[in-house]
């Protein structure tokens, strides 16, 4: 699968990912693969999905190639987004919405699980659309839980892009869907209270 994180610490905010493409049994690190990217940019947002390969093209395909706008800097505007780029997603690029995440689900699933960092925050989109503000970090991704133990235990001691970097470095450490080489972007947070 992947890992992805995003932090938030004193006016900095870091998105970053690892580059393992996987398919089944088989896994293409960067060695052997030219372009692997897990983070995207849409106007002053990035983007990471932690999904496979086909997620996150099909993403940035939607988002680029369409006369929707997509506004990412509140949770309000995520939703909305989310809402148009699923139909976007059905209609345009054959997302199958079937596949069940959990038995309670009650929504048609998006069946991506992305995490988004700009100006405004940091945020978590799960599968079923349910969107999350993170106030300090979070991860999603099969090394998810690797990272999230890694920042918590260094996050008073470093830099979110630090903390980011050591945290899917920590994945691709103990996770066997996670690979070096780290992708980590970093902007400038607005001054403006959780």
């Amino acid at each position: 699968m992947s890992t992805v994180v995003v932090v938030r610490k004193e006016g900095e905010i870091a998105i970053a990912s690892d580059s393992l493409t996987s398919r089944g049994s088989v896994v293409i690190n960067s060695e052997y693969k030219i372009d692997y990217p897990k983070i995207i940019r849409y106007q002053d947002t990035w983007i990471g999905c932690a999904n496979n390969d086909m997620a996150i093209h099909m993403l940035g395909h939607a988002l680029h190639n369409t006369e929707e706008e997509f506004f990412f800097n509140n949770m309000e505007n995520i939703y909305t987004s989310m809402l148009k780029l699923h139909e976007i997603l059905k209609k345009r690029y054959y997302l199958d919405p079937k596949y069940r995440t959990t038995p309670n689900q009650t929504v048609e699933s998006l069946n991506i699980s992305l995490l988004i960092a700009n100006s405004s925050g940091i945020y978590g989109v799960d599968e079923d659309k349910n969107i999350e503000r993170f106030s300090k970090f979070w991860a999603a991704g099969s090394g998810g839980t690797f990272a999230i133990g890694a920042m918590y235990h260094i996050y008073d001691k470093y830099d979110a892009h630090i903390i980011a970097e050591r945290g899917v470095q920590t994945a691709c450490g103990f996770d066997e869907g996670s690979a070096f080489p780290v992708h980590l972007e970093t902007i400038k947070e607005e001054m403006c209270p959780l």
